[in-house]
Formats: structure tokens, sequence, C-alpha cells
């Protein structure tokens, strides 16, 4: 290799090296949080560097090129950080009375945000789902209890707002009193719901919310769901114990339920019995919009109501 090429080599070495320099005092002082998964995601960008180093133009071009290939690996970089940063939070609690602490739950709506997955672990208490809200979610939880965590993770244009439970407090050594949870979402995003609850009250208006999915696997539970219309499709799979189950679907939709339920009292009014097990509203064939129920449980009361 001759001087020349060393000399370049040695320029292009030092850019580098001087950028490395420059992040590793961005994360020192001013707080930047790199990802190293992602960074090594980028290990082309090394190649086309020393790619370049061996063009045989002068070392201004070499050196603007190499500046211009890390400067757009940068912007790479941090557009993909925001696309797929992941938020983790653990609230703290404040005492409303001498048995009953609250925690308070909130994350910035980001307009890129075009669906989402809902994920909540709850024991015994009582969930609401209140009104839309500006924040991509909002959540109080009232419990002398439970303690639960928020997380939310986001990839490009979903996110994965995470609620989990089991973080047991028991305030001045007495017993569980008091366990109420209160959720609002953003209402532009499409939202799949995973539930996975013990003995609960259920009480979920989802009526202004695009509903692709919602999933609930319960214990005794007194579940009481308003679906909207909304979304085209919005599948609805339930699985409980003894359970008390009303459901309201609106007029305008067609809804379809399967219903595996032995010993169940069902008032599905407005549905037609098509085949074992399974019944229709008159409208489910030409309906724009379409509600399908799946219900499997024990013995329980099931109402289907259309509104």
């Amino acid at each position: 290799m001759s001087k020349e090429n060393n000399k370049d080599n040695g320029l292009v070495s030092g850019i580098i090296l001087i950028t490395i320099g420059i992040i590793a005092l961005m994360v020192t002082f001013f707080d930047v949080e790199i990802v190293w998964a992602e960074v090594a995601k980028f290990w082309p960008v090394f190649l086309m560097i020393f790619g370049v180093s061996m063009l045989p133009v002068n070392k201004m071009l070499k050196s603007v090129l190499v500046i211009l290939m890390i400067l757009a690996s940068c912007a790479l970089y941090c557009l993909n950080a925001d696309n797929s940063k992941q938020v983790v939070e653990t609230f703290s609690y404040d005492m409303i009375d001498e048995d009953v602490n609250v925690q308070e739950f909130s994350e910035p709506f980001n307009n890129n945000v075009k669906t989402a997955k809902v994920e909540i672990d709850y024991g015994a208490g009582t969930l609401f789902m209140s009104a839309p809200v500006t924040e991509l979610v909002k959540a109080v939880n009232a419990s002398n209890y439970l303690v639960q965590d928020l997380s939310v993770k986001y990839e490009k244009t979903h996110a994965e707002i995470d609620f989990e439970g089991g973080n047991n407090v028991n305030i001045n050594g007495k017993n569980f009193k008091s366990n109420n949870f209160n959720i609002a979402l953003n209402k532009e995003p499409i939202y799949d719901f995973e539930l996975n609850l013990g003995a609960c009250n259920l009480n979920f208006d989802l009526s202004d919310y695009k509903v692709s999915d919602l999933n609930v696997k319960s214990g005794a539970c007194d579940i009481d769901i308003k679906l909207g219309d909304l979304y085209g499709t919005t599948s609805v799979n339930l699985e409980m114990g003894v359970s008390d189950v009303n459901i309201g679907v609106p007029n305008a939709s067609g809804c379809r339920i399967e219903c595996e339920s032995a010993l169940s009292n069902k008032n599905f009014e407005g549905f037609v019995k098509v085949a074992k097990g399974v019944y229709e509203t008159p409208n489910y064939a030409s309906a724009n919009k379409h509600i399908i129920i799946k219900i499997e449980g024990a013995i329980s009361d099931l109402e289907v109501y259309r509104y």
C-alpha cells in the first residue's frame, strides 16, 4: 500500500475515532441513550467508509463523503430509536385514606401510532374503560393491595401497552379491601386487547374506540362490554368460569355468536339461531361492519343485546 493511501486511511480512521469520542461525550454529559444493539445494525457503514478511503479522489472529498455518511447514519439511528423506544415506568402511590393508595399512569400520544396492543393482568377488583383522552394511555389504579407496572414499547407505527400486576402491597397489615383500575386510551389507533383476569368486575365501554380484537380470559367475573362500529370486523373471544356476561353491539353491525357454554342461561334477543351454538343477526350477511363473538365458559348468564 502506498504512503498516500496510508495517509488517507489514517484520515478516515481519525474521523471515526473523533465521532466515537463525540458520542461518548454525549452519553456522559448529556444523558443521551445509546442502544448498542441498534448501533450494531449499522456495521455496513464501516465498509462504506473504508471503501471511500480507497477511492482515487482527493482528501477533502473523501472527508466530506465520510462525514456525510456518519451524519446520515446518526440521523437514521435517531429515527429508528424513536420508532422502537421503550418506556417502562413503575409509579409510586399516594395515600387517599388509611387503607387505599392511588397510582397514576400516563403516556403521551405519538401521531405515528396507528395500531396498539393493550395487555392487562389483573386480579380481584373492578376494571373500567373510560372515554378517550388526548394521551396514548391514561389510567388510575386505586388499591390497598395491588401495584401495577406500565410499560410502553414502540415499533414503527405500533405500540405495545402492558399493565402488569402481581406486586402485592399489604398496607398497615390490613387485608384486601379495595381494588379499582380505570383506563382511558386515545381514540385514533386500532386496538387489540388481551385481558387476563382473576375474579373481577369488568366494565368496558369500547363504543368510542376502534377494536380489532378483544380477548378475555377470566375466572368468575361480572363482565359488561359495550362495542362500537368504528372498525370493519371486531373479534371477541371470552374464556371464563362461572360469570355474568352482558355485551352490547350496535344495530348497524352484523353480529355472529359462537357459544360453547354448558348449562348457561342465554339471552340473545334479536338473533337467529343458524346452527348448534351459533346465532346471527338478520343483517349479518349484508352489514358493512361485523362483530364475531366466541364464548367458552361454565355455568353462566349470557346476554348479547343490540342498541
